[in-house]
């Protein structure tokens, strides 16, 4: 008898790439009894073209709410043991879930995780995301890495509950690596990353969304600290630091169309770190 596994998908404004993700969920070996996109207040043709898809549950939210609250949501509305996830942008290939499944019925195992490649990689911010933001841990399996990379991942609903689910402050990104971590709290168990459960990110970047990504990252992170002008300062000192470390590096190595994507992020991170400041400073 096969184990029943449930799919979600967080989505928001992903006309672009939603169908993609959902026809590789539809074609694995191993099929969903159960698949489910939480839209998070969308304002373009997301809910539409999911609508197209009778063995989809679409659960839409009245606002903008965030990761962490999609995820467990979503989770808390599946009706099996087993939970998948890949995010909106994000093409698998057709073994990925009966990979992750084989390795989650090992008794210690409570999430696994598999091996994501940027597609685009021809254009040069996707180059410079899978040299420098690769959403995977390499070639070779591994238990209890780091943490688990929430855009592609599968783990028991028990243990969802037993740590309390994601954190639902962490909005745009953490909430991943918050979860692995109280996971990793629970006595004798592990998390499994799969270097053979393939997928394909499906984002085309540019400096401007690069920008926006990290400065997501460094800015929110685990704990949102209140705007000031010390935090700016903070962040803008560390962020110049880095990527002069990181251009000089990209210099010897001959990669000088890295160097300009690193300034242009560098210049739109402290300008949208200024403008966090100035809309919420009191």
């Amino acid at each position: 008898m096969s184990t029943k596994v449930s799919v979600y998908i967080p989505a928001y404004n992903a006309e672009k790439t939603i169908e993609i993700s959902l026809n590789s969920v539809l074609n694995q070996t191993l099929v969903a009894s159960e698949i489910i996109v939480i839209d998070d207040n969308s304002s373009d043709k997301t809910v539409e073209l999911i609508n197209k898809y009778s063995e989809v549950k679409l659960i839409k939210n009245h606002s903008n709410f965030g990761l962490g609250f999609n995820r467990n949501l979503a989770i808390n509305n599946s009706n099996n043991e087993f939970v998948a996830s890949i995010d909106a942008d994000v093409e698998l290939n057709k073994d990925w879930l009966e990979i992750l499944v084989d390795k989650l019925n090992e008794e210690k195992t409570v999430m696994c995780g598999g091996r994501m490649y940027e597609k685009y990689i021809s254009v040069a911010a996707n180059s410079w995301r899978a040299k420098y933001y690769s959403q995977n841990w390499g070639s070779v399996d591994k238990i209890n890495p780091n943490f688990l990379f929430g855009c592609n991942t599968i783990l028991k609903k028990k243990n969802w509950r037993q740590v309390n689910g994601y954190d639902e402050n962490l909005k745009t990104n953490g909430e991943d690596i918050d979860f692995s971590n109280k996971l990793k709290q629970i006595p004798d168990v592990n998390l499994y990353y799969s270097s053979k459960a393939i997928c394909y990110h499906l984002q085309n970047d540019t400096t401007d969304t690069l920008s926006k990504r990290i400065w997501r990252y460094h800015s929110f992170g685990y704990k949102i600290k209140k705007p000031s002008i010390y935090r700016t300062l903070k962040l803008s000192i560390k962020q110049i630091k880095f990527f002069l470390t990181r251009s000089f590096n990209n210099l010897l190595n001959f990669e000088f169309n890295f160097v300009y994507i690193n300034f242009a992020i560098l210049f739109k991170f402290i300008v949208l770190e200024h403008k966090y400041y100035k809309k919420n400073k009191k």
